[in-house]
């Protein structure tokens, strides 16, 4: 698909409804009838964290996360997944049976490892369309597992009846210049799942980006993207906690965390993924910094009171909701956006449309939106607000 017909799909697309089978783009490569049917999103808002040993499972369990992807390098598969069981946590891993290049090579093993009611779904190879040694560029050959491959190894493992997870580069996802290939991962006819991440912070970019004719974070472009190229499947969005690279970047405040995961949830995540390791100087599976750990528990207990708005506990995944977009420049039209710095989202529940209102901005704002009864209303700095009735946001 051309880069003008697919920004042409997102910039019509993103003013529509969000949800479960809710955006239909065509697909370049249909499923056989034969085939099983994409599987829905969890039942439970998903608050992971990212390979981590069997040591500090417990520490994060304590933090409020309730699930874990994929196993530290060196981990025994038995030790870690008794460990994770053992701490109440939901798991997100490559299955048994498997060889170094993801096909099964022992049946037995891999069917019983699926058994696990555990299981939350199988994690396949992660950023897949990193460069592989000696290319020159992202291309179709030039990739570490192109498309195809990807699909090769999905399918033989979709028939297992567990959600099929995958990671991308976040970075790539919102590259205008890779949208043909980054479209063709995302629209998979066997991977039910799709995840990015980016760590605009840690690695020394924009927090706030305009994309697509309007500005969000680098979480919410991408999963607008991948929602629009992958048929609105379930999507976590991975949130950095630490300065991986002591020589990039720099520490992640609260504030600049807040907005990253609100941002994450207003435009339709079922879950987020923190990345906590730390590379340099030294080496560290979890370096995230006291500020940001209490930072987590607010977010985490402020999820848990909307999880019932936010989630599809019958059928799975996020329930339908409206995205208002931030426009810049005066330009916002109402019931499709807002005037930046503000986006939000709008979940129609028994009890009314409960909004989800974010500020992008690292400076107070006021919002004024008259179909939401709203009049200058403060916000500080990366603050998010929720609520049903104009009254809810005139809080602090």
């Amino acid at each position: 698909m051309s880069q003008t017909t697919r920004r042409s799909i997102l910039k019509f697309t993103l003013l529509t409804v969000f949800g479960t089978g809710a955006l239909a783009v065509s697909k370049t490569r249909p499923a056989l009838s034969s085939e099983r049917a994409l599987l829905p999103g969890p039942k439970f808002f998903v608050k992971g964290i990212y390979q981590q040993p069997v040591e500090n499972m417990a520490v994060w369990k304590g933090r409020g996360v309730n699930t874990i992807f994929t196993m530290n390098r060196g981990a025994d598969l038995g030790e870690w997944t008794s460990e994770a069981t053992t701490r109440g946590l939901h798991i997100v891993r490559e299955p048994a049976g498997i060889s170094e290049d993801y096909v099964i090579v022992d049946r037995a093993a891999f069917d019983k490892d699926i058994a696990n009611p555990n299981l939350l779904a199988l994690a396949l190879m992660d950023e897949p369309s990193n460069l592989k040694p000696g290319s020159a560029g992202i291309t179709y050959d030039g990739v570490a597992v192109p498309p195809e491959e990807v699909d090769t190894v999905a399918r033989g493992w979709s028939a297992a009846g567990k959600p099929l997870w995958i990671n991308h580069v976040g970075n790539h996802i919102n590259n205008i210049y890779l949208e043909a290939i980054m479209g063709d991962y995302a629209d998979s006819p066997y991977i039910d799942w799709v995840s990015h991440d980016c760590y605009p912070i840690a690695g020394g970019s924009e927090l706030i980006i305009d994309l697509d004719d309007y500005t969000s974070t680098p979480q919410g472009h991408a999963i607008d993207r991948l929602s629009i190229w992958s048929d609105g499947r379930p999507q976590f969005s991975f949130v950095g906690l630490t300065q991986y690279d002591g020589s990039l970047g720099r520490k992640t405040k609260p504030g600049e965390f807040r907005v990253q995961a609100w941002s994450s949830v207003i435009h339709g995540a079922v879950g987020i993924i923190y990345f906590s390791f730390k590379f340099s100087p030294e080496f560290s599976y979890d370096a995230t910094p006291l500020d940001l750990q209490k930072e987590l528990r607010v977010f985490h207990s402020q999820i848990d009171s909307i999880e019932d708005i936010l989630m599809d506990k019958q059928k799975g995944g996020r329930r339908a909701s409206t995205v208002m977009q931030s426009i810049r420049g005066g330009n916002a039209e109402s019931g499709t956006s807002l005037p930046y710095p503000f986006e939000a989202s709008s979940t129609r529940t028994e009890e009314g449309e409960y909004k989800i209102i974010l500020n992008l901005s690292d400076e107070a704002a006021e919002l004024s939106y008259a179909p939401w009864g709203l009049s200058k209303v403060r916000f500080e700095a990366y603050q998010c607000k929720r609520g049903y009735l104009p009254a809810d946001f005139s809080q602090a």
